[in-house]
């Protein structure tokens, strides 16, 4: 029975050089193999894929029958601390890894402050307890010491201030898969030390919000911006008018939908219009113009559409203008959040 065994494995140093190629081979328990080549055909390459210490470019290296990624990853979460429950989640869904990896440094980064004081606390009543120690100089030092109550699970995980997740929502579906540049790393490291920093209400709410939903749904939500986003930068000038059109058929089914009415109401002060603001007010969006061309092409153009969509309704659907204010009430501010309300509403029938 095989313990380890390559399935079509290709490994290459660049595109055009290939070590290994299409190499399926098994290792059997209890028996001695050796590996024989001339110099740089792939020896090295091939132990240090059997190891885990290297991934193949294609194919798998499974370890009974298990891919060896998957365990070699298992055993250095576990090195760090991740609990078993949290571990098999990145695993099933590795895209939700930044989401579980920020809010583990959080909680860990919360409970060094915790120690920290209470080993502080602990030293005070060490030295302040008196040679012989009665019950009543005891209480009266651990009084003193004011040591910090126990922190509970949703303090520990819950009020993330990280902006790993806010700024993978937000920004991340604008920049390149491979930041090219030292500087474009820079100024992307930027962005998520003033979001960090941040006191912006509309940052609080949102990440409130954001850290309040599961991995999965917050995966979910990246993904259906980043199509939308992409959908939104490919139009020409004559796609944007139609998309205008086909918004205002949106709108009218929107605004018949009882249920999406009311889960525009519900969302709408903690996510729609936070989010709203954010992009069409926020200070990182020239430093997000520096690295991806691609941010700068959907301001355009999505400005254009909420324009021409709230000028079509001003001078030729005013009923259905007033039908929206009707019927969305105080969740729908178009001065405030320059038409933007408009996109994002008839945008809900493209989210079901």
């Amino acid at each position: 029975m095989s313990i380890i065994k390559t399935c079509n494995v290709k490994y290459s140093y660049d595109k055009n050089r290939s070590i290994l190629k299409n190499l399926s081979a098994e290792f059997e328990t209890g028996k001695i193999y050796a590996i024989l080549g001339s110099s740089g055909c792939g020896k090295t390459t091939l132990l240090s894929l059997l190891g885990g210490l290297d991934s193949p470019t294609e194919g798998q290296v499974l370890f009974q029958e298990e891919d060896i990624r998957r365990i070699m990853l298992i055993s250095e979460f576990r090195n760090a601390g991740f609990p078993i429950s949290m571990i098999r989640s990145i695993i099933k869904e590795p895209a939700t890894a930044s989401y579980y990896l920020s809010s583990y440094v959080s909680a860990m980064k919360k409970q060094k402050a915790h120690l920290e004081k209470t080993i502080e606390s602990i030293g005070y009543v060490i030295e302040k307890l008196p040679l012989h120690i009665s019950l009543d100089s005891l209480y009266a030092t651990m009084l003193n010491a004011r040591i910090p109550a126990a922190i509970n699970k949703e303090e520990l995980h819950g009020g993330d201030k990280d902006s790993m997740v806010l700024n993978r929502y937000l920004w991340r579906p604008f920049i390149p898969n491979e930041i090219k540049s030292d500087y474009q790393e820079f100024l992307w490291s930027k962005i998520n030390r003033l979001v960090a920093e941040s006191n912006n209400e509309d940052y609080e709410t949102l990440s409130r919000y954001l850290n309040s939903l599961c991995p999965q749904k917050i995966e979910e939500l990246y993904k259906r911006s980043g199509i939308h986003l992409a959908f939104v930068v490919s139009l020409d000038e004559k796609g944007c008018r139609d998309y205008v059109d086909t918004l205002k058929k949106y709108i009218v089914e929107n605004l018949k939908n009882e249920r999406l009415v009311r889960q525009w109401k519900q969302n709408y002060k903690s996510f729609y219009l936070p989010s709203m603001r954010i992009y069409d007010s926020s200070m990182e969006q020239d430093i997000i113009a520096q690295i991806s061309p691609f941010f700068a092409k959907y301001r355009e153009n999505i400005h254009k559409i909420c324009r021409y969509l709230y000028d079509d309704l001003l001078g030729k659907n005013e009923e259905l203008l007033e039908r929206m204010n009707r019927i969305l009430g105080d969740c729908m501010d178009l001065a405030g959040c320059h038409h933007a309300v408009l996109e994002a509403f008839g945008g809900l029938l493209l989210e079901m």
